[in-house]
């Protein structure tokens, strides 16, 4: 089954499923509709709340290193994972002992959240949730997490990437605008060239333009000092002197990143 190898799709993260930060504001200020992209082909709107890149990283561990023993004793054909709250943690480098109210939270914030990709060639669009059931069972003394059905009829007809390799790097990184970047490269399957404040469009980041500025530093030092980990440069693409600034982030295809196609058979 292909979800248990690559479960993260490549439009997730091309198309901001997932906003480059790592906490939102006032909760109700995200219930009504957002658009978080939209292009020639696509608007994606998101109500109930708005995911963060910490919902990502989350939805990463449990995806990539929960159990699916249960999958076996059930009759749905539905991806399960069983995972406990010091796994959570360990992968997050939470120092607290015993914070299951915390993440029970974020849970519901990811259950809450409701997902419309309108496709504008066909007019035709899907909605759907995440997740289905997120939940600590007492019996298995483990949370418990139930893909959505209509999440995975959506997941069956896209590309899907595998990081996990990467992941524990992933989630070393300080800023959050650095992890929507390095997974919006990562996901590319030749590799990946671009100029770095249209990156810092593609993967959200709007505002004033004093945030932009200290949004566009923060990444460029964390890159400039990481980003080999990626298979990621920074190339000065300037050559007069008048546009020194002007830098382009080069991302090679990295050899422990798989792509999955959606006809693609593991096992």
């Amino acid at each position: 089954m292909r979800f248990r190898v690559a479960p993260v799709t490549t439009v997730e993260v091309k198309q901001n499923l997932f906003a480059p930060v790592d906490k939102i504001g006032n909760p109700e200020n995200y219930q009504i509709e957002t658009t978080v992209y939209s292009d020639n082909k696509n608007d994606v709107v998101i109500s109930g709340t708005r995911l963060t890149q910490l919902h990502r990283d989350i939805l990463d561990i449990a995806l990539y290193h929960g159990s699916y023993k249960l999958e076996d004793e059930v009759d749905e054909n539905m991806p399960i994972r069983t995972f406990s709250l010091h796994q959570i943690q360990k992968h997050l480098n939470h120092k607290q002992k015993n914070n299951q109210a915390w993440l029970k939270k974020k849970f519901q914030e990811l259950k809450r959240a409701t997902i419309l990709i309108y496709d504008k060639d066909r007019d035709e669009d899907i909605e759907f949730n995440i997740i289905r059931v997120a939940k600590r069972s007492h019996k298995l003394g483990e949370f418990v997490l139930v893909m959505e059905e209509l999440y995975m009829a959506f997941f069956e007809n896209e590309i899907s990437v595998n990081y996990k390799e990467l992941l524990p790097s992933i989630l070393g990184l300080k800023h959050p605008q650095t992890k929507a970047i390095v997974r919006y490269l990562l996901s590319h399957q030749s590799g990946h060239q671009i100029n770095i404040d249209k990156l810092l469009r593609k993967i959200g980041l709007q505002g004033e333009e004093g945030n932009l500025k200290y949004y566009r530093r923060v990444v460029l030092e964390e890159l400039e000092e990481i980003g080999d980990k990626f298979n990621i440069e920074l190339i000065k693409t300037s050559s007069d002197g008048r546009r020194k600034n002007d830098i382009t982030v080069k991302y090679t295809k990295h050899k422990e990143v798989q792509i999955y196609h959606p006809q693609a058979t593991l096992f």
